[in-house]
């Protein structure tokens, strides 16, 4: 999941720097931190919301009377 998260991160990365190279006139530094910070951030936020929602929700297991898990 991360390694997918990293790749469409690269991709969007690569993408809006060429965008900022071609129309906004910005330096090769600019689109290697837009490059680096969207291939690092996708999957940090997405860890960091998958952590919240998980922690929100959780973790109750559902027992029967005899103290055994329902499948």
């Amino acid at each position: 999941m991360a390694l997918i998260l990293i790749f469409a991160g690269s991709i969007a990365g690569i993408l809006l720097g060429g965008v900022q190279m071609m129309f906004q006139d910005a330096s090769v530094w600019t689109a290697l931190t837009t490059y680096l910070s969207f291939s690092l951030g996708f999957p940090l936020s997405a860890g960091l919301i998958g952590l919240t929602l998980t922690a929100l929700r959780g973790r109750f297991a559902e027992q029967d009377e005899f103290g055994l898990y329902k499948a």
